[in-house]
């Protein structure tokens, strides 16, 4: 009887030891703090991609991101020690991503439905540059409310025809087809796009060449995956690099043309 008696404590010590193990020590950022502190970095990193000019010294980007734990309340060593735990605790670090990829997915979806599903792009100077200016990277999950990610580029004053923009990424974890598009209007009211299938993991990219013959009006482009019940797949360091016209690299071999709703016949 005793030992009966004795059975429920003994689970009850072991339920309290295993909660005890699962809580993040005293000095460690807790999982919700270090995944808001997180989305606020991120968010910051994107600031600093789009107005490189202004952040071209360490001091700058220092100061920014003093600025963001300054408002969670949280010190530089805090935030490295957190990272350092949560490094040696793979899974917590894991639960706390997917709680970051949670929230500014959301951000997003919402600013995309403020936009009506367009991403309009800032100007952009130079010849070769990154003209991606949205989230860097992406989780496809089954059950998710979207399984895409598309932008579209309204035209501005640094355009020119030729233009080639390369859509790069690093995929992981895949375990379904993934869909790549780029493509664009043209003034002249055809279209030009070219679609990749991606059956493997790691970096991949789609080169979208424009016409040199056509002046464009937008350029957009579409990620998709419908992934099978139980798979994540991970989209990480997406860029849009967008180079001027070289007739030594210059390729529009695998483009579809339309005109008028209609495919042409290649020549």
């Amino acid at each position: 009887m005793r030992r009966l008696l004795l059975l429920p404590v003994a689970y009850i010590g072991a339920a309290l030891l295993f909660l005890s193990c699962d809580r993040t020590p005293d000095y460690v950022i807790s999982p919700d703090d270090m995944a808001s502190l997180l989305v606020d970095i991120h968010k910051g990193e994107g600031v600093v991609d789009l107005n490189s000019s202004a952040y071209r010294g360490d001091s700058a980007r220092k100061v920014l991101k003093q600025s963001i734990y300054m408002r969670h309340g949280v010190t530089a060593e805090q935030v490295d020690t957190s990272l350092e735990w949560y490094g040696h605790n793979i899974e917590k670090y894991i639960e706390v991503y997917d709680k970051v990829i949670e929230r500014l997915e959301k951000e997003l979806k919402d600013a995309d439905v403020a936009a009506s599903g367009e991403k309009v792009q800032l100007a952009v100077i130079g010849d070769s540059v990154d003209a991606w200016n949205d989230t860097r990277y992406r989780r496809f999950a089954y059950g998710a409310p979207a399984d895409n990610l598309k932008f579209s580029l309204r035209r501005d004053e640094n355009w020119e025809e030729g233009d080639v923009y390369t859509w790069r990424m690093f995929v992981t974890n895949r375990q379904s087809p993934f869909r790549v598009t780029l493509g664009a209007d043209y003034n002249d009211g055809t279209t030009d796009y070219i679609t990749v299938t991606i059956t493997t993991d790691g970096w991949t990219e789609v080169e979208f060449p424009s016409d040199t013959a056509r002046t464009l009006r937008y350029v957009y482009g579409m990620m998709e995956l419908n992934p099978k019940r139980g798979e994540i797949a991970y989209v990480d360091s997406i860029t849009l690099v967008r180079t001027r016209f070289s007739p030594d690299s210059y390729k529009r071999g695998q483009v579809k043309h339309y005109s008028n709703g209609k495919k042409e016949d290649k020549k």
